[in-house]
């Protein structure tokens, strides 16, 4: 009678850890589908390549879906399907640093900022939680009330509705104010420079003044200048006294390339 009653608590705590567990992991997958849909609309819709934007907007479309399945339903292929997006994400997050990047967009260390850092935090999250509902110890947990279902469900709908609507005014960051189009001026705007390929006499002084809606840089790759990031509306200068050609990056997406050809 004894080892009944412990077996039968014991089954409890278990199903009850279980729940915990599966709930957390979707909140973690429902923020990093945020963070994406956030990304896609604060400007990777506007990159050069499409296939990068619309590839951030079905991660976040694919992530909502799978956190609403979770907190539906406790079967393995809802939660297979949590671990494959999750896996997947952070497969494309690595492939993004590496080589040409990934569609086009090479990023570096954790930018963008905070972005990058809250998608990578709750992605390892959700898999690490996800992947521990398969062992017997923890399990996929008890279903939930129906009132609980709608209620968090709702809860998720208005949130992700709200915050969706909020970015959507927020408009692409093209809308930032660009630099003047004067010799020597250069815009960074759609994660790219506007006169990738500038041609001025000895002695310009040229402008970068950056436009997007993400911090960018401009490195030479001869060293000769470098900038610190520049945030939204902030500008960089260097004077070109000899003449020659350099070739510059976006010290934070290396992809993003131009050129100076100074003219004697």
């Amino acid at each position: 009678m004894t080892t009944t009653t412990a077996t039968a608590h014991d089954s409890g705590d278990v199903s009850t850890s279980g729940t915990a567990v599966r709930l957390l992991a979707a909140a973690a997958v429902l923020i990093g589908g945020l963070v994406h849909i956030q990304l896609y609309f604060r400007g990777y819709r506007s990159l050069p390549d499409a296939n990068l934007g619309r590839s951030f907007m079905v991660n976040g479309v694919a992530s909502i879906a799978i956190a609403g399945a979770l907190l539906w339903r406790r079967d393995a292929v809802v939660r297979l399907a949590g671990l494959a997006v999750s896996l997947g994400t952070l497969g494309a997050f690595a492939l993004s640093r590496r080589g040409d990047g990934i569609f086009g967009l090479r990023e570096s260390g954790l930018q963008p900022s905070p972005q990058a850092a809250v998608a990578l935090i709750a992605e390892l999250g959700a898999l690490a939680l996800l992947a521990s509902t398969f062992l017997r110890p923890v399990g996929s947990g008890r279903a939930l009330p129906r009132r609980a279902v709608l209620a968090g469900s709702a809860a998720a709908a208005v949130l992700t509705a709200a915050f969706t609507i909020m970015w959507v005014r927020d408009g692409s960051p093209a809308s930032a104010a660009a630099a003047p189009a004067t010799p020597g001026a250069v815009s960074i705007v759609n994660f790219a420079f506007d006169a990738p390929a500038l041609t001025v006499p000895a002695g310009t002084t040229v402008t970068w003044t950056n436009a997007d809606g993400f911090a960018h840089s401009v490195v030479s790759r001869d060293e000769s200048f470098k900038s610190d990031p520049l945030p939204t509306g902030e500008s960089f200068t260097h004077t070109f006294d000899a003449a020659g050609t350099f070739a510059y990056i976006c010290g934070i997406h290396p992809s993003m390339a131009g050129t100076v050809v100074v003219t004697g």
